[in-house]
């Protein structure tokens, strides 16, 4: 069955204004990465016809282009993300951030009812947070949760689902870096284990390899553009150059 339409209500200025957004976002995926890899054979929805509350580690600045694309090309969702600094990134306000400040308790406030109101509008919304409250060096590990998702889980819809997802960048022999996601099974409520729960998906994530890919356990979300070691190929002219060399 085909998933509705994402993003096609509205004035033509907003939907200009979504396909800037999404143009961007995927220019700087392409830029940045060779692919995406999703560490399972198939992008499958954790939570159909429910409100996703994903909960993902925050090291490299593209995590939030890379959870955009997965939701909303992979899985069909609008998506729901919160700024602290939203002033500064206005043009992603008509494709799902919204504003959440610090110091401005009451920004905060509208912007959770303001995804509570859109998750029980369309069940597809997926609001996606960084528990650990900064993007800081994968190397340090995962840092301690500061985000309160047992609070949040009582201000958004009941039939909401929580999912860990970890992203991880890697490097499987191009010039430019391989991205691999994977998630955790949805669990209803937050019980306290999130951190090991999408800790666990980390650690799987860092035995990713090539060959999984290539033997099907898993799949491609995005191919990146290839780097000059796959372009070029200067074989013709080698002749000349190695008269220019000895």
């Amino acid at each position: 069955m085909s998933r509705p339409p994402l993003y096609t209500s509205g004035s033509a200025a907003l939907r200009l204004a979504r396909a800037y957004a999404a143009r961007t976002m995927t220019g700087a995926l392409r830029g940045a990465f060779r692919r995406a890899v999703w560490d399972a054979p198939a992008l499958a929805d954790p939570a159909p016809g429910r409100p996703l509350v994903v909960y993902a580690n925050h090291h490299v600045y593209h995590d939030s282009f890379l959870l955009w694309h997965v939701l909303t090309r992979g899985l069909g969702r609008p998506i729901v993300v919160w700024m602290a600094a939203w002033e500064r990134a206005p043009l992603f306000g008509p494709i799902g951030a919204l504003p959440f400040p610090d110091g401005d308790a009451r920004a905060r406030a509208a912007t959770i009812r303001e995804t509570a109101r859109r998750m029980a509008t369309d069940p597809r919304t997926a609001l996606y947070v960084y528990p650990e409250g900064h993007m800081h060096p994968p190397e340090d590990g995962l840092a301690p949760f500061r985000a309160d998702l047992p609070r949040l889980a009582r201000l958004l819809p009941d039939t909401a689902a929580f999912v860990p997802v970890g992203v991880r960048t890697s490097w499987w022999g191009e010039s430019r870096p391989t991205a691999v996601l994977g998630a955790g099974e949805a669990h209803d409520r937050p019980d306290g284990d999130e951190p090991s729960r999408l800790l666990s998906v980390l650690d799987r994530l860092e035995r990713a390899r090539p060959l999984d890919l290539a033997e099907g356990r898993a799949c491609v979300v995005f191919d990146g553009a290839p780097g000059p070691d796959e372009r070029w190929d200067l074989s013709a002219v080698a002749p000349l150059f190695r008269r220019l060399t000895f």
